[in-house]
């Protein structure tokens, strides 16, 4: 009676094991496809290069109705696949009789993979069925030329105020058969127009071993007219003439409190107005004082139209509370000025994208100016002011402590 229950349990569980198994007369593999070559027919052996993606295309002919199954590739024997998995899975999906349905998968193969032969496996599988599997030969090969970027690392980090550098240092990683020589290495923020480029000379490799380069730093300025906000930051590597690698990081751009818009500033010039020659320079003194409770920046920007060429002494001047500074503008107008003509020449102070102030230099074009008497005058009213305007603050300020202290007297 034993026996009989025991071939009885052997009958049902082999019986079960029939069952749920996935066979040619539910699903059979219509085709399958390796970056578009054609590997359906058994024992094809198909060659690849390590470091490339591999872009599956698996068709399947339903023989019968069938529900929840999925569609897995993997591949077997890579030592580090515990860090960089080599399995790619569909989602689950039904499949009725007489149709053909196509899964499109994707595995990229490791950079580290060793030169040899390989199982492709492609599983089909349901709940509660055992796998119908194909495999594919791949032989997989070492690439001519293989460069990637290792590893970035950004100072101060990731979030930078606005008219800060950002200093960039680069790991490049050589995984090819050949050394790579002048390798341009480019970090960029293209929404802020800025960049800053390195050369390596040669990254060389042996016995294809993997080979690393450090780039020198790169120091990108961000402007100080930068908006707050996210920006893209774009690593890339040009090698082996018409190559390139680019990988791209997020960086956080803040307010730098220097570039704030202020209205606590005050401008004295002198003088406004000079009589200057075709082809002499005309000099104009601004100074600006600070008039507020921390130290802010400014930046001067001059602009005239062909009748003149112009520059400012400084064009970025940072003041502490209550600090002044003389900013002198030179004028020289053009043969495109014509003699006895009054133009003008503009000077932005700007806080951040802000302009602050404005104000109109005018020009007498003439004959006989003499430019050092200009010059010595402009820089005597300019002192001048500037002492006036110093004594003005000081008035309004001890006025201002004068009137506190009366109020706390009152109040007591």
């Amino acid at each position: 009676m034993r026996k009989l229950l025991s071939l009885m349990a052997v009958f049902v569980v082999s019986l079960m094991a029939v069952v749920s198994a996935i066979d040619a007369k539910q699903v059979e593999f219509a085709f399958v496809k390796v970056n578009d070559v054609d590997v359906t027919v058994d024992g094809t052996m198909l060659a690849v290069e390590e470091g490339k993606k591999l872009d599956l295309e698996v068709g399947l002919e339903g023989k019968a109705d069938m529900t929840d199954i999925e569609v897995q590739a993997e591949i077997d024997g890579y030592e580090y696949s515990d860090y960089e998995s080599l399995t790619a899975q569909s989602h689950v999906f039904d499949l009725a009789k007489g149709t053909t349905k196509t899964v499109s998968l994707e595995l990229t193969l490791p950079k580290k993979l060793e030169k040899s032969e390989y199982l492709l496996k492609i599983s089909v599988k349901n709940k509660d069925s055992s796998d119908l599997v194909k495999e594919i030969k791949l032989a997989v090969e070492p690439v001519r030329h293989g460069l990637d970027i290792s590893d970035v690392a950004f100072s101060p980090g990731t979030t930078v105020k606005a008219g800060r550098s950002l200093l960039t240092t680069v790991l490049l990683q050589n995984y090819g058969d050949k050394d790579e020589k002048d390798v341009k290495v480019t970090v960029s923020i293209p929404a802020l127009g800025v960049s800053a480029t390195e050369f390596v000379d040669v990254i060389s490799t042996a016995k294809h071993n993997i080979e690393y380069e450090d780039v020198p730093e790169m120091f990108v300025s961000i402007p100080a007219t930068a908006q707050p906000g996210e920006y893209d930051v774009k690593v890339t590597a040009g090698y082996d003439e018409y190559e390139s690698v680019t990988k791209t990081f997020k960086l956080n751009v803040i307010a730098n409190e220097l570039f704030q818009a202020s209205d606590k500033l005050v401008l004295a010039v002198g003088p406004e107005s000079q009589n200057v020659a075709v082809g002499q320079t005309a000099t104009y003194a601004i100074a600006l004082t600070n008039a507020g409770t921390g130290s802010k920046a400014y930046m001067v920007e001059v602009v005239t139209g062909d009748w003149a060429n112009a520059k400012v002494s400084e064009s970025l001047v940072v003041l502490e509370s209550n600090k002044n500074q003389v900013v002198y503008v030179d004028v020289t107008p053009t043969s495109a000025a014509a003699v006895g003509s009054a133009q003008v020449a503009s000077v932005a102070i700007k806080s951040g994208s802000d302009v602050l102030q404005t104000v109109s230099l005018k020009a007498n074009v003439a004959g006989a100016a003499k430019q050092s008497v200009n010059l010595r005058n402009g820089l005597e009213i300019a002192l001048i002011a500037l002492v006036v305007l110093l004594v003005i603050i000081g008035l309004v300020i001890g006025f201002s402590r004068l009137k506190k202290d009366d109020e706390e007297k009152t109040y007591y």
